[in-house]
């Protein structure tokens, strides 16, 4: 895998792992709101929509990092070997649009 494929998943683990936590911390919120209204207490409301919505966009994010670096190619295309009507390693661009030769006949004559 190369590096950039390598850096992507790592951050993307990162960003899932942030995404656990913000998560965690704002079903966490619900949670005690919850309790404290089976207690029938008053306690202040902290709206945890706004950590919902960002855990749920850190965890796009960790996802799309994720399935981009593992859609990467592996391995970098290696270039055809030189030869005589390619010096530089690369296809020339004449052997594919010359059309293919006959071969040869050794009998020309059927009687």
């Amino acid at each position: 895998m190369k590096l950039p494929a390598r850096i992507l998943l790592i951050v993307g683990a990162l960003a899932l792992v942030g995404a656990i936590g913000v998560l965690s911390y704002g079903g966490f919120e619900v949670w005690r709101q919850f309790l404290a209204l089976d207690a029938i207490r008053s306690r202040e409301f902290a709206n945890p929509l706004g950590l919902m919505i960002g855990g749920a966009s850190l965890a796009l994010l960790a996802g799309l990092l994720a399935g981009y670096a593992l859609g990467l190619p592996r391995k970098p295309k290696s270039e055809l070997p030189a030869g005589p009507d390619r010096p530089s390693g690369r296809p020339s661009d004449t052997t594919a649009t010359r059309p293919a030769e006959p071969a040869p006949n050794p009998e020309t004559d059927l009687r």
